[in-house]
């Protein structure tokens, strides 16, 4: 069982993603807050034995698609089989098409956290595809998409990178797109 955070939940799940993401692929805290009031926003959690929060998914309701932003398992949990197991729970609850974003595999990290996605079904997209900069002062970052079941034709990814931009980072994407 998952549950649907609110903003009281906001600051621990937040932690965690401090440490789990660098700088580059995270909002500040006031911006990343701030997306909890847009309605195809929505982050779930987990919960551990001692009833803090343990995990999360922060994801956005695309049309046609549902797009993993951020996924993270607090560090004292790792390596434990909650993450796959919350994933496929996600995964489950989300009937379609699922995508999400990660970095190139250019050192051991990258490559383990790929393998760990096709485990639970993903492939992935080897496309031009960079994530804009997520705050003043930072730039882009460039990464793959990941999809869940089907690699995707290279018409349906600018259609949903297309999506993604417009809907999760407010941009046409234009400045980005090769």
């Amino acid at each position: 069982m998952f549950y649907v955070a609110d903003k009281t939940d906001f600051n621990k799940i937040y932690s965690i993603m401090e440490y789990s993401f660098p700088e580059s692929e995270r909002r500040s805290r006031k911006d990343q807050c701030a997306l909890m009031d847009d309605e195809r926003y929505k982050i779930i959690y987990k919960r551990g034995n001692d009833g803090e929060i343990c995990a999360f998914i922060a994801y956005w309701q695309l049309e046609n698609a549902v797009f993993a932003e951020h996924f993270a398992v607090a560090s004292i949990m790792r390596g434990a089989g909650l993450g796959g197991a919350f994933l496929d729970e996600f995964l489950s609850s989300c009937g379609g098409e699922v995508v999400l974003e990660v970095e190139r595999p250019e050192n051991d990290i990258a490559v383990r956290r790929i393998a760990f996605y096709e485990r639970h079904g993903f492939v992935l997209n080897t496309f031009d595809y960079v994530q804009p900069p997520l705050g003043e002062g930072r730039s882009p970052a460039p990464l793959y998409i990941m999809s869940r079941g089907e690699r995707l034709t290279k018409e349906k990814f600018e259609y949903i990178r297309n999506r993604i931009y417009r809907t999760a980072y407010k941009t046409d994407g234009k400045t980005f797109i090769k």
